[in-house]
This record gives structure tokens, sequence and C-alpha cells, in this order.
């Protein structure tokens, strides 16, 4: 019998159905079983029962059109659950199911009296554990260890205690999480040798002379969401190693042209940071509505190179052609690609990804401002300067130091390394308190005012420009800002100061001391004008140091920092 246009056979009208079942960190749930059903309870028809497969999935047909509800068994007895229902519409269907938990085999004590009491595994952090490293050891990852011990971040303390999946109930076949792999020299490539400045993957030691620019894992990463073995978005994908992936470096694109960066898919608007100090060359309209960042870095090693962070939400740059910005530094957020006619443009399928498009020069023809880097008047597949290279080992250096071989935060009552710190939140509202805010009687925006030096200022100590407000075009105590802008300014001028803190101290501190010196330098603008507290503190001389904030301009907010900073006081009453 012919087969009709539709794809499914006219006679028998059937729907071959897959269905996908993945845990909320897109992993797939294998060996889970599942009864696909009819709706009509009366009949209680069981049309397949079935467990998931090692992409956990399973496959089945029935008659075109038929609903169904999809059962599963519940991980704490034998009972099913119903969880979806669908209908199989076409001749070919698939559907994809994300369930909110995670699938762990924690057993319960046989022996003990306690209700609900598990074999909990646990860990107890030694020095140089980091957390890729604890995932590999019990055969899980690193998102899964964040989300069972409520970790906002990859840092952990030595003597601290995590909760893990009991390795005696897991196979010991189980796969390793994957990661990036690690070349211990940057690949060649056809487009220019990596010499003369090219960066190298390095040992850590102390401060990394290159890190991520992202502070969380990028989204197409090996086993990310957009990182899976069967997508074709994977940022570490080699040069050469086939399959389109426009993600890598090298990559085809229309016209013949090849894709001269590494992109690193992130949700919108997530910070962007410098990977090494350095200085802004160019800040400028890049593609689709979205901005690029050109720095001229020199690492604490010596190397220079010049990295383009293409694809950034102009609103959120807080450089300019000029500054100096130190290792950490925020400079943007990343963009939302749009289409001149306003429509976003789609990224993966029908998806609109955000990104941070990464470019990477030698710097042989020049580092200034005036040195062209990209467009098509350069010529050349990629359509860039002839130095540009892959920004592979770049990336895969910060990667190793920012996510693989961080020391973990030394234990309790020990000073922490300074790169290791940021301000904390007692330290913020500290500061806030200290610079203070104008609100309207909503309580939604603040107002524009004149500081003690009739500069214009906003939000909390945010300085508009060394002019006052009317000659700025704003009307003291009158003109308006929404809130939220006033905070992410602060954000902003937050994490400049932490840069230029972290420039200016090289020992190590307690959580209380960094928030002293950071309200200090959030006062004055950076620390230049301690030079002595900044060399007592360089000595380690962490009982004299602190007198030194007694001799600077401020002394009531001075006193209070200076409470701080030897008693862990956070007073900003005054």
């Amino acid at each position: 019998m012919a087969s009709s246009n539709n794809g499914y056979n006219s006679e028998t009208m059937r729907s071959s159905v897959t269905l996908y079942l993945k845990d909320h960190f897109g992993e797939p749930i294998q060996n889970l079983q599942v009864e696909i059903r009819g709706t009509d309870l009366s009949s209680k028809r069981k049309y397949h029962a079935a467990a998931t497969d090692t992409l956990g999935a399973l496959q089945f047909s029935v008659d075109t059109d038929t609903a169904l509800s999809v059962h599963v068994k519940r991980w704490t007895s034998d009972e099913m659950k119903e969880v979806a229902r669908l209908i199989a519409s076409s001749s070919e269907i698939a559907f994809h199911l994300t369930s909110p938990k995670t699938l762990h085999h924690l057993p319960t004590k046989v022996d003990s009296p306690e209700r609900g009491s598990y074999w909990r595994g646990r860990y107890t952090v030694k020095r140089h554990d980091n957390l890729t490293g604890i995932a590999r050891k019990y055969h899980t990852t690193v998102d899964v260890l964040k989300h069972l011990n409520h970790l906002d971040s990859d840092l952990i303390l030595v003597g601290q205690t995590l909760k893990v999946p009991p390795v005696e109930s897991r196979k010991t076949d189980s796969p390793v999480p994957a990661r990036p792999a690690l070349a211990k020299t940057p690949p060649k490539t056809d487009h220019g040798s990596n010499e003369r400045g090219a960066p190298t993957t390095v040992l850590r030691k102390a401060i990394a002379p290159i890190i991520f620019p992202l502070l969380t894992r990028p989204l197409n990463d090996e086993g990310g969401t957009y990182g899976t073995p069967s997508s074709d978005y994977t940022w570490v994908k080699a040069l050469g190693s086939g399959g389109h992936n426009q993600a890598r470096f090298g990559a085809t694109r229309g016209g013949g042209r090849l894709h001269a960066a590494r992109d690193l898919y992130v949700k919108t608007y997530t910070p962007i940071v410098a990977v090494a100090p350095g200085v802004v060359i160019k800040c400028e309209f890049f593609y689709c509505k979205t901005w690029q960042i050109s720095v001229r870095h020199k690492t604490t090693d010596g190397r220079e190179f010049i990295a383009l962070y293409g694809e950034v939400d102009p609103s959120s740059i807080t450089v300019k052609i000029g500054d100096t910005v130190s290792q950490g530094q925020t400079l943007a957020r990343s963009g939302v690609l749009m289409k001149d006619s306003g429509t976003p443009l789609h990224v993966v399928g029908t998806s609109n990804v955000s990104m941070l498009h990464f470019e990477v020069y030698r710097g042989d023809h020049r580092y200034d401002a005036s040195a062209k880097l990209n467009g098509p008047s350069l010529g050349g597949p990629f359509q860039r300067r002839a130095d540009l290279i892959d920004s592979l080992a770049v990336l895969q250096e910060g990667y190793r130091a920012t996510f693989l071989d961080a020391p973990p935060l030394v234990s309790t009552g020990q000073r922490i390394p300074i790169n290791q710190l940021s301000t904390s939140e007692r330290g913020k509202v500290f500061i806030k308190g200290w610079e203070g805010v104008h609100l309207d009687e909503t309580r939604t925006h603040t107002y524009y005012y004149d500081d003690s030096k009739g500069y214009c200022t906003v939000g909390w100590g945010h300085l508009v420009r060394k002019a006052s407000c009317a000659e700025c075009g704003h009307i003291a105590m009158s003109s308006k800002m929404p809130i939220e802008e006033s905070q992410t300014l602060f954000d902003n001028d937050l994490s400049i100061i932490e840069g230029r803190v972290r420039n200016a101290i090289t020992a190590s501190l307690f959580q209380h001391e960094f928030d002293a010196l950071m309200s200090l330098a959030f006062n004055l603008g950076s620390l230049r004008k301690t030079p002595n507290l900044c060399d007592r503190l360089n000595r380690c001389d962490y009982e004299g140091a602190p007198g030194e904030f007694l001799d600077i301009e401020n002394r009531t907010r001075r006193q209070r920092e200076h409470d701080m900073f030897c008693h862990a006081i956070y007073n900003s009453t005054h």
C-alpha cells in the first residue's frame, strides 16, 4: 500500500513516538520505568511499558491522534505517577519531558530507628580540592554538587562538609563528567602561528596570568545545555574536527567566510570580565545591535595580546577607550542579537541565545585604537587582521584557572588569598549606608544630587561627571533614575573598585578586612592615596596597617572602617 504525503501508511495510520526524559540539569534519566496509557481511565489501556535507555529515551508506535498519558515509576516506591499527557498527532513525533528532580540512589538505613533516615554520602574538603575533582570522584557533575549543597559559586572551604551521592550505591562504570580537553601547547592554525606572544597553558602559581571571561561555565560547555554529544555548538571543539559547529573558530559562514572566534553561550546579560590586566583600545558597534570591546592585555608573566569581547549589550559597557582594566573587572554584559527589523536572531534552532564572541590577536600590527581589527575591507576568509589566532588556548588556560585549578578558600581562621575575595553582602550594606541615597516618595527612583564637592551624583555615590547637575542637564533633587538602574551603577562601580583593590594589595585578608578596604577605596576612588596602608599590608603588617585608616580624611567613616578591619564590626551609623 502506498504511503500518503504526510509519511504514515494510509491504511494503518500509525504514529512513531519518541519520548525523552531528562532531569532539570538536562541530563538523561536512565533506567526509568515508564508506562504509556490511554487517557480514558475507564479502559485502563496500556500501550507500552519499558525503561528509558542511555539517552533517557523510549520509542513506541500507536494509532495517529491517540491521546496518551505518560506514567513513571516513583523514585521512592513502586507506584506509577502520571507526569504528562500528549497526542500522537503526526507520523513521527518526539516529546521532551523535564523532571524537576534529579535521580540519586540514597538507600534508607535498614538498621536506623529514625524514619526517613538515609545513608547520606558526605565529603570533607581537603587542601587543593575543587568541585570538579570531587564530582569526578563520586561519578556526578559539578552542577549536581552545587545544587545538593546550595552553592552559588565553585568556591569551597577547607574543612567544609559537602553532601555527595554515596559512591557505594552508584555504578563504578558510570560516565565521568566531561570537561574541556586542555592542550599542553596551543594548537597551530593555518591563519598565523601562535608564536610571538601567543598564550600558553601554564601551571597555576598564585594569581593566574589568565582567567576565564565568564564567572560561570558557558551553556555550551561539554555536558551543558548546548554541549551534549549530539549538539553542534560546543565551544571547545577542535579546529578541523569536522561538522559545522558554529561556535568554534574556523567554522564556515555564509559566502565562504570563516568564523573568527569562539562563542560562549550564556544567559542574557551575563557579566563579561577581563581575562587579564590591560588597556581598552576599542569600544564600538559590532553586530546585530551588539557592541565589541577590544583590550590590549599584558599578563603578569609578560605575554601581550589583544582580546575582542564581542556581542555585548551596549548599555551595560563600563569602560571607554584608554581605560586601564584589571583582571576580573566587569567590562559589560552579554547582549541580545537583534535583526534590523527588531526581531530576535535565531541562534540555536528557533531560540535566541546570548553569547560572548571572543577573538584573540597576537598584536603584530600595532596595539593602538586606530588599528582596524575586523571588517570586509580586510579581506581573507576571516575578514580579520592577519595576526588573528584561535582563541581556544586563552580560553582553555582561563577555564583551567577559574574552574579546575583554582585552590579552595582556606579554612575559617586563616586569611584568604585576595584574588578569591569579593565584597560581602554586609560590606555592600555598609558602603551603601555611608554613601547614602536620595529616594523619591515611592522609593522606586533615586534623585540626582550635587555631592559635597558640587559634582552631579546619583544612586549610591555614582559620580555622573565632575560638574554640577545643572551643567550635566539634570535638576538636583528633581531629576530621577529608576532604582534598578542605580543598583546596576552601584554593582558596576563596586566591580571596578574591587579590581583596583586587588591590584594594590597582594597580602591575604579576612573577609572583614577586605570589606573595610573596599569601603575606603569606594570613597576615595582607589587606594592610591594610601601608600602607607598598602605598603604595610603588603608586608603582612596586620597590626600596624589599620592605624593608617585614622590618618585619612573623613575621620568618622575611617574610624568605622578601622573597627571593621580590626574587629569585624559593621557599623554605618553616622
